[in-house]
């Protein structure tokens, strides 16, 4: 939560004029920061039943001004998507903005943004909220790098009617690429060439996307991902919680996964996994950040270890099979990916980090990451991270940091 302010701290000064460019001959798309309406565009496509396919699409009249000062216009668009638990059809909520001013040749290229965590119920989503519940200023820098931005706000979250399966990846990855597909359904001289962009949960919703693009990601181009302080593998989580040795910062991230693990496993006693203040205020644990969290932050310094250890080996087991099942990577990714992540990350551990890695390297990825050393979860510098990602959109090659370690 705390690296998605992070993030739109170091890409803030974007907004303010010092956009992050390559060198002077690396070919790349022109910035732009028109202060013009985008210019008139076909009619959305709506319908259908394909993922990706629009079912709404309403303006966002009172979108946050580090937005609205660009001349880009925000849509909260409804689509359809796919449940990575179930395979079921699903419908999602999400926010597209479009660039003001004219688009380049071939159309806008997209960055599909993957947010940070703000809570597991229905009204959590960042598309109901004008500032996109923290999200604007990071989409703000990212319009004014020259980008179509498509920002899902994940299964559950902003509609009612289904649950959020918080951790679980392959649901976020579909959805962040549904939400490209979107986007295009919307304002359909969009270009097919998409890169997926994510800070801490949006990191893992981000990587997923690469790691799920091979199978799902058909008629797009995808040039390359960035995820920021990602979440990836945290089955780490249970052992942690079984010898009382949680983080602080870890303690809302557990709960949260523990109630969309009891939804997506009915069998499983929650009570196996919370006492004590967890148990007693559970409800209160579950609001969305923000807003309805000011009591939170008191809570999670009231909580004890012992309030959210399993109550036997068994129960601990059974949640380590579980987080495993949702962790990344699972599949080859087909294009470049950055990870940076920090030493003194106190909710994503740096050895579970590494353990993600060291699958996507054994797997042939490419894979460009840094260990930014004495950084953490929500001070990382991750303002390398847009140059890189117009690298990718260039056509240049990606650094493979998997090559030059033995």
């Amino acid at each position: 939560m705390g690296a998605v302010c992070a993030a739109a701290v170091m890409l803030v000064g974007c907004a303010q004029g010092q956009e992050l460019v390559l060198p002077p001959d690396a070919p790349t798309t022109p910035v732009t920061a028109s202060v013009t309406p985008p210019e008139p565009s076909p009619a959305p496509i709506l319908g259908g039943t394909a993922p990706g396919s629009l079912i709404s699409a309403e303006p966002i009249e009172d979108i946050a001004v580090d937005i609205t000062e660009l001349g880009a216009a925000a849509t909260r668009v409804v689509y359809r998507s796919t449940s990575g638990v179930t395979g079921e059809p699903t419908d999602v909520s999400g926010t597209v903005v479009i660039p003001g001013g004219v688009a380049p040749e071939g159309g806008w290229p997209v960055v599909s943004f993957g947010h940070g965590t703000t809570g597991v119920l229905n009204n959590c989503g960042p598309s109901e909220y004008v500032n996109l519940l923290g999200s604007a200023p990071i989409v703000a820098a990212l319009v004014l790098n020259g980008y179509a931005v498509t920002m899902t706000d994940y299964q559950g979250l902003g509609l009612d009617g289904n649950y959020h399966p918080y951790l679980d990846s392959k649901t976020f990855g579909y959805n962040m690429i549904d939400a490209v597909r979107a986007a295009r359904n919307f304002l359909p001289t969009l270009s097919t060439r998409w890169a997926a962009y994510g800070v801490s949960l949006g990191g893992m919703a981000a990587w997923a996307a690469s790691d799920r693009n091979a199978e799902y990601g058909g008629g797009l181009e995808l040039v390359g991902t960035a995820a920021i302080v990602p979440v990836s593998d945290m089955a780490g989580l249970a052992d942690a919680a079984a010898s009382g040795t949680l983080t602080r910062a870890q303690y809302p991230l557990l709960m949260y996964a523990l109630h969309g693990l009891a939804i997506t496993h009915p069998e499983m006693n929650l009570d196996d996994y919370r006492s004590g203040l967890a148990r007693e205020r559970w409800d209160d644990f579950m609001q969305c950040v923000p807003p309805g969290s000011d009591q939170v932050p008191e809570l999670v310094a009231r909580l004890q270890a012992s309030d959210l250890r399993p109550v036997d080996q068994q129960a601990t087991d059974r949640l380590r099979g579980w987080l495993a099942d949702m962790a990344l990577p699972t599949q080859k990714s087909t294009s470049p990916l950055l990870v940076m992540y920090g030493s003194e990350d106190d909710l994503i551990l740096e050895s579970w980090t590494e353990k993600a890695l060291s699958r996507a390297c054994d797997a042939g990825d490419v894979v460009e990451y840094e260990l930014h050393s004495g950084e953490g979860h929500g001070d990382l510098d991750s303002s390398r991270s847009v140059p890189w990602v117009k690298a990718r959109f260039a056509g240049q090659r990606a650094v493979n940091t998997c090559e030059q370690v033995e």
